[in-house]
């Protein structure tokens, strides 16, 4: 084994959960490809005891700063580099919380980095969000939100500035429950006074660590202290209604929400994308930033399975205007997976989209196959 790779850490798969990264045996085989999934405890213990390895990048603590002058030109998307970009998120804010001197300046980093990844394939950054809706890590929460706060920015012609503010925002607004969030999300008991103290609190918390490192955004800092406000006045800390909350919040909002809805947690199942929006309806979010939502994901949004007109399951890659969604198909209609994932023409009778389905067992995906770099 060289120095490329380091040990798996214990926790580090989660059984029915997509793989986010590649997996290595001793020898730096590859033997579990972004996007597998382990199908039982069984399974993965016998992994375990052969012995799994990741890059080394994946382990990095707080790096050192590179030049803000360099930008990559790789025709890389979000599949290529989620693991570092997640590595990198963990990084920042850790900067912030220990108020180190780089901390404001290692954020906009980020989010240009975010921004320029997301810009380059959409349809793959919204395909990150939802092929990982079984039981996201708070950093992995965190990214997804940033990408449907970009999204929905772009939808509204926000201006660059003000789209790294509310990109800032999204990185940054649960910072006061980091030490919290994924024991919450595993939690299958209802949450307690002090959880509860903790959740209401979590808003301010974040704003003043954001303060004391140095962000001076105030468009972001608003956003992050009433991103709980709801529209009708039901939200917390302040209980402001729609008028009085800034719209950064808002998108944030709704952006928090979404996931919340469409992802698996210990206590409660996942809903399907079409019918979270739905559920958002009838909860009574605020109209401009759904719509934009809403325009943005489609009916179909990237990532989510769909059962077409033939029996056989696929994933949506590519949004579609007027004409349907790009598929890729990866199950029969016997259940049975592919070898490869097979483009199929929705405008054609026998391949035409049903529905949405939630799998009782996610099928691995092959992103590569899915989302092949270089492809937009």
């Amino acid at each position: 084994m060289t120095d490329e790779y380091v040990p798996l850490r214990a926790g580090a798969i989660t059984v029915g959960k997509p793989l986010l990264f590649n997996v290595y045996d001793a020898d730096g085989v590859l033997l579990l490809q972004q996007g597998h999934v382990v199908a039982s405890r069984e399974q993965l213990d016998k992994l375990y005891r052969r012995g799994l390895y990741h890059a080394r990048h994946l382990q990095a603590p707080l790096r050192a700063a590179t030049d803000d002058n360099v930008v990559d030109d790789r025709h890389n998307n979000i599949f290529t580099d989620l693991p570092e970009i997640l590595d990198e998120v963990e990084t920042v804010q850790s900067y912030i919380v220990q108020v180190h001197e780089e901390a404001a300046k290692r954020l906009e980093r980020l989010v240009r980095r975010i921004h320029r990844i997301i810009d380059r394939d959409p349809d793959a950054a919204l395909g990150a969000v939802h092929t990982n809706t079984i039981e996201p890590s708070a950093r992995e929460q965190t990214l997804f939100h940033t990408i449907l706060c970009d999204r929905m920015s772009e939808r509204l012609g926000w201006d660059e500035a003000h789209r790294r503010s509310v990109l800032s925002a999204a990185l940054t607004a649960n910072l006061a429950l980091l030490p919290h969030q994924d024991k919450l999300n595993r939690s299958r008991h209802p949450l307690n006074d002090g959880q509860r103290a903790v959740l209401r609190k979590h808003p301010n918390l974040s704003q003043q660590a954001l303060r004391r490192a140095g962000i001076e955004d105030e468009v972001c800092l608003a956003a992050v202290a009433q991103h709980h406000e709801n529209a009708d006045g039901s939200g917390y800390p302040l209980g402001l209604v729609e008028a009085q909350i800034a719209p950064e919040a808002l998108l944030l909002a709704l952006a928090e929400r979404y996931i919340a809805m469409i992802t698996q947690r210990a206590y409660r199942q996942r809903l399907a994308a079409d019918a979270a929006m739905k559920e958002l309806v009838k909860a009574g979010v605020a109209r401009m930033p759904w719509s934009a939502l809403a325009q943005e994901l489609t009916p179909y949004p990237p990532g989510v399975i769909v059962e077409l007109a033939n029996g056989e399951m696929a994933v949506v890659t590519q949004r579609g205007g007027t004409a349907p969604p790009r598929v890729r198909a990866i199950l029969s209609s016997r259940g049975q997976p592919f070898n490869s994932a097979y483009l199929r023409d929705c405008r054609l009778p026998e391949f035409a989209i049903r529905r949405i389905v939630l799998p009782e067992y996610q099928p691995s995906l092959r992103m590569a196959q899915l989302w092949p770099t270089g492809s937009f």
